[in-house]
């Protein structure tokens, strides 16, 4: 990356698919979101609409082409790995999709001033978890911006 010097993590794809509203979730109690931390990882939610959404079967590749290409194996795949899991539901396949997605060797984001670009702030969300570490950067920013010493600001910093 041109302002940072290197490179702050690697991308990846995934991939996931939407059902048809289901009549009944036989056999999943209280609707529960289930999340494989595997690698590739799964997970299985529902919506407020009586939809499941699945996902999961990343590759290590950012190539669009690539990525699209294997849409239709990895919707398949991830529809059986949910049957196997819940034979009682019949899952039709309503939305399937795939994205890219960064990681950073360690999983956190990178959040803060980099030496090479002094005047801007940054907030790289690699490794997830977006909402979360969208909190943590509106915070650690303010405090940087407002010369107020924050604990938690060489968690994430680039020189970590």
């Amino acid at each position: 990356m041109q302002y940072l010097g290197r490179e702050p993590g690697t991308l990846h794809s995934t991939y996931a698919l939407c059902s048809d509203p289901v009549r009944e979730l036989t056999g999943w109690p209280d609707k529960a979101m289930i999340w494989e931390s595997s690698r590739p990882y799964f997970y299985l939610r529902t919506t407020h609409d009586q939809r499941v959404m699945v996902g999961g079967g990343d590759i290590s590749s950012a190539n669009s082409k690539r990525r699209d290409g294997k849409l239709a194996k990895k919707t398949e795949a991830l529809q059986k790995q949910f049957q196997l899991m819940f034979p009682a539901i019949a899952l039709e396949v309503a939305y399937a999709w795939a994205g890219t997605f960064g990681e950073s060797e360690d999983g956190l984001p990178y959040i803060g001033l980099c030496s090479r670009c002094p005047n801007a702030y940054f907030a790289l969300g690699y490794g997830g978890n977006g909402l979360t570490f969208g909190m943590i950067a509106a915070r650690l920013i303010a405090d940087a911006h407002l010369g107020r010493r924050n604990v938690d600001a060489p968690i994430f910093a680039f020189d970590r």
